[in-house]
């Protein structure tokens, strides 16, 4: 057992230690974080992205499309249902948007 032991602790050291220069390797590139460099806080992050002009145009394409689509608060549902007296009521709209009186 502890020659098994010894052999899985000589074998593990030898791997991270090379998975750590690998990965040292590609933060030199530029590809992830790991060690050396620091990464920019979240408030940081977000302050260089405010200022960018692709998060400006993202926003300004968001608030066209909010005004090209004229989004309107919603309305009450046309049906009521009245569990009491066990009955439903239907709210009626002409060809004008205008609520009509129900038919007598």
């Amino acid at each position: 057992m502890s020659a098994f032991l010894a052999l899985l602790v000589l074998l593990a050291v030898p791997a991270v230690f090379l998975a750590d220069r690998v990965l040292l390797a590609m933060e030199a590139r530029g590809w992830i974080y790991w060690r050396k460099t620091k990464r920019l806080s979240s408030i940081g992050a977000d302050l260089v992205q405010e200022g960018s002009p692709g998060a400006q145009a993202v926003k300004r394409a968001m608030e066209q499309e909010r005004v090209r689509k004229n989004v309107r608060p919603a309305q009450d549902p046309p049906v009521r249902v009245d569990l009491d007296t066990g009955t439903v009521h239907i709210r009626r709209t002409g060809h004008n948007g205008q609520e009509q009186a129900p038919p007598r």
